[in-house]
């Protein structure tokens, strides 16, 4: 009967081992490939995803648009001009007149024929490959855009709670309506409230605390953080990410502050 008990309390301990998996939320410091490996290769490329990857981030950035045909697709701009050969807003075109443009040549004439990436493809291309950073980008522009992200999110099956807690994706963005819409939709995600600048010096603790209700972090540009604001941060529960880095003398410099993680252009 003892013998029994043990072989059971070994079996359950080698399960629980084999299933766990630590969550890359819980490492001192994050590294978040900024719109992939946009220093070296044109951002929001799959070749800039590739290399990202390639490099070991633990994260892709992705930054939102959302066409005319109600799709969401990776650019940083609301207008396509300056990473392609066209012109004009990405809410005005059709997916398919996206997927028409050459987003390569303006970073590199080697990159000529990169295409715009639908969320859909990047999502099924690479969720087994790595972790996604997304951002809304201007939300209010684009009616719908929280709920047809969670839809896309939860058709590539990248919502199941045990890889939200193991860190497979975090919202962030600028609007505080996206984020709390984002909440509502689904409570486990991780969510990042990109801070302005000229609000910064104005954040007291009440405020923090009623941020820390609904987000995970707060992301700031790197040349407003201090070591008194990460501390405050950290007391009220709150991590704290900062952009966009450039070289490993700027990665010191944050992990001097106490960051928890950061974007870099060259992850």
């Amino acid at each position: 009967m003892n013998r029994i008990i043990v072989v059971s309390l070994i079996s359950c301990i080698a399960l629980v081992g084999c299933n766990s998996k630590e969550s890359v939320l819980e490492k001192d410091y994050i590294n978040i490939a900024h719109r992939g490996a946009s220093g070296s290769t044109p951002e929001h490329t799959y070749a800039a995803y590739d290399k990202a990857i390639k490099q070991k981030a633990d994260y892709t950035e992705l930054d939102l648009q959302m066409t005319k045909d109600n799709k969401l697709v990776a650019m940083h701009d609301s207008k396509v001009d300056r990473t392609t050969n066209g012109t004009g807003m990405v809410k005005d075109k059709t997916l398919k007149d996206i997927k028409k443009l050459d987003s390569g040549s303006w970073f590199d004439k080697k990159y000529k024929g990169e295409k715009v990436p639908e969320l859909n493809d990047v999502l099924s291309k690479y969720k087994k490959k790595t972790n996604f950073y997304i951002e809304t980008k201007k939300p209010d522009m684009y009616p719908g855009m929280d709920e047809k992200l969670i839809k896309d999110l939860e058709d590539n099956t990248i919502l199941k709670e045990n890889d939200l807690d193991n860190g497979k994706l975090i919202i962030q963005s600028f609007s505080e309506t996206s984020l709390k819409n984002i909440h509502k939709l689904n409570e486990n995600i991780p969510l990042i409230q990109l801070v302005d600048d000229k609000v910064v010096k104005s954040l007291n603790d009440k405020e923090l605390k009623n941020l820390s209700k609904y987000a995970y972090g707060l992301g700031f540009n790197k040349e407003v953080v201090n070591k008194d604001l990460v501390k405050k941060c950290h007391e009220n529960g709150l991590k704290v990410h900062v952009f966009t880095l450039n070289n490993q003398d700027e990665v010191k410099e944050m992990k001097e502050l106490g960051v928890d993680g950061a974007f870099n252009n060259n992850p």
